[in-house]
């Protein structure tokens, strides 16, 4: 088909070489990395080996394991991806971005600190792990024992706090966030209880007010300690550090050879307002506070008991209400959210705000919650774009990504 690239598998074979499979199809979510591998078939052990590597019409997906056949040539199209591949699996140099599960023994490593920790408990492995997500920000895997199903995730040095801010809150608010059963620090990786099965037949509405009332519950419970959560490496990500990222950004060239002149100075005036309503919203007077980051149905399992909140990888400390204009953004952002005062989700969110702060306070609050929540998210791509490696940047379009969270946030501002 044209315009759609050839997808390879590369399985590096540490004995004997490589094999080189094609995909039948691009992978639907290239995160998901048990999709990617399935080609090989039921048994095949393979770890990550790196981002991909690609060349014009062709995407070289590369894995690290036992190949079923070492492959004795390769097209020459492909001969420049896959002799990178094997120099850098063969002693070359690596990227300093490169993450840390597709480095060569952290697989075995980390499988040995898991058997400790389960054994420490009285459980053991029932079965082989499945990775069920890897890229470059972070790595998941399933993994069945004697006491049920645990979940491992490794984050990516910009995340690195993640595991130690999800299990400080698990201590807090044991019943709002996954149980966590062991960090390890070192290795920004953490060893978890499942999650607890979904509620069927729930609406968006039950789901919303669900999820505003443990984010509410779980602002009230974390209020006070914020000593506690910067030392859990959650950073600061406040409305005044924002605004200065975004100037930042615009002053360096964000949007060269994206945008023609017009809609750069578009761009620009929208941005110099957009600060400005940032400096509004400070002015209103709300404490900063835990912030999810990433607050929408995808991070969030609506249980019988509640609503539990997981992926903590963008938590900082910061303006209470962006999170609430993204849970309720429609997607792609071409509107802005559906955040009226009347609806249950918004009063539920809102409810540990009341006391103390006036009605027309909060009223304008939730009028420029979207501009927080877009210029948080410009901010949090452009800066995943400059944690990756080069080659894990490609086909991640996260200039693109960073384009239209600004452009959404110009196009969708608040009236004056």
């Amino acid at each position: 088909m044209q315009g759609v690239d050839i997808q390879h598998l590369l399985v590096v074979d540490p004995a004997c070489g490589y094999e080189l499979v094609g995909l039948p199809h691009p992978p639907k979510d290239p995160t998901c990395f048990s999709e990617l591998v399935a080609v090989l078939g039921p048994g095949r052990e393979v770890d990550p080996a790196g981002p991909p590597l690609r060349t014009p019409g062709h995407v070289v997906h590369r894995v690290r394991g036992r190949s079923a056949g070492c492959s004795s040539s390769v097209p020459q199209e492909l001969a420049p991806l896959v002799s990178a591949a094997l120099q850098q699996e063969r002693g070359g140099p690596i990227p300093a971005a490169r993450a840390a599960w597709c480095r060569q023994g952290w697989s075995a490593v980390t499988a040995a600190w898991v058997d400790e920790i389960l054994e420490q408990r009285g459980a053991h492995r029932t079965g082989r792990s499945t990775v069920m997500k890897s890229w470059g920000l972070s790595h998941v895997e399933r993994i069945p024992t004697s006491a049920g199903v645990r979940y491992l995730k490794a984050s990516s040095a910009l995340f690195a706090h993640e595991s130690a801010t999800t299990a400080w809150l698990a201590g807090l608010a044991p019943a709002l966030v996954p149980g966590v059963l062991a960090v390890d620090e070192a290795r920004a990786c953490m060893l978890m209880d499942a999650l607890p099965a979904a509620e069927p037949a729930q609406t968006v509405g039950q789901e919303r007010v669900a999820t505003c009332t443990a984010m509410a519950q779980l602002q009230v419970a974390v209020a006070g300690r914020d000593e506690e959560l910067h030392a859990t490496g959650a950073p600061e990500r406040g409305l005044a550090s924002t605004g200065r990222e975004l100037a930042d950004m615009l002053r360096t060239g964000i949007t060269a050879g994206q945008l023609d002149g017009r809609r750069h100075r578009e761009l620009k005036d929208g941005l110099d307002r957009a600060l400005g309503l940032l400096d509004e919203l400070a002015a209103c007077g709300l404490p900063d506070v835990l912030v999810h980051g990433d607050l929408y149905p995808a991070n969030v399992v609506v249980a019988a008991g509640g609503a539990v909140v997981f992926d903590w990888s963008d938590a900082c400390v910061g303006h209470p209400v962006l999170d609430l204009a993204h849970l309720c953004a429609v997607r792609p952002r071409t509107a802005r959210p559906e955040l009226d005062w009347n609806a249950p989700w918004v009063q539920a969110y809102l409810e540990p705000w009341r006391e103390g702060c006036a009605e027309s306070t909060l009223r304008r609050a939730l009028e420029l919650a979207d501009v927080a929540d877009l210029a948080f998210q410009a901010v949090t791509y452009h800066r995943i774009q400059a944690s990756l490696e080069p080659d894990a940047r490609q086909g991640q379009d996260l200039t693109g990504a960073t384009l239209r969270a600004l452009n959404a946030l110009v196009d969708n501002l608040p009236a004056r």
